[in-house]
């Protein structure tokens, strides 16, 4: 059954302010040195299935993994990084 134009705009606002929590939970992650990554791009019927979130009220909108890095398995963690300078990527108003 389609939803009513209201309550898919609710879904839609309240998908975007679960971003800020995101956003927060990336700084915190950062602050206490573990790896984070947020992710889009997954079933989230399936994983919304799978940790019963429909039955409280609530539906997946991203996904943020946290851990530790395992350096001694990664080839790209002892290359050198590439960053542009500031002036090429920050504009000041």
């Amino acid at each position: 059954m389609a939803q009513p134009p209201r309550a898919l705009k609710r879904k839609a606002t309240a998908a975007r302010q679960a971003y800020i929590g995101l956003g927060a939970a990336l700084i915190a992650a950062a602050y206490e040195e573990v790896d984070s990554v947020p992710m889009e791009g997954f079933d989230p019927d399936a994983l919304d299935g799978i940790l019963d979130l429909r039955a409280r009220g609530l539906r997946s909108v991203a996904i943020l993994p946290l851990g530790y890095r395992a350096d001694s398995g990664d080839w790209l963690a002892p290359l050198q990084k590439v960053r542009r300078p500031r002036d090429q990527f920050v504009s000041e108003v």
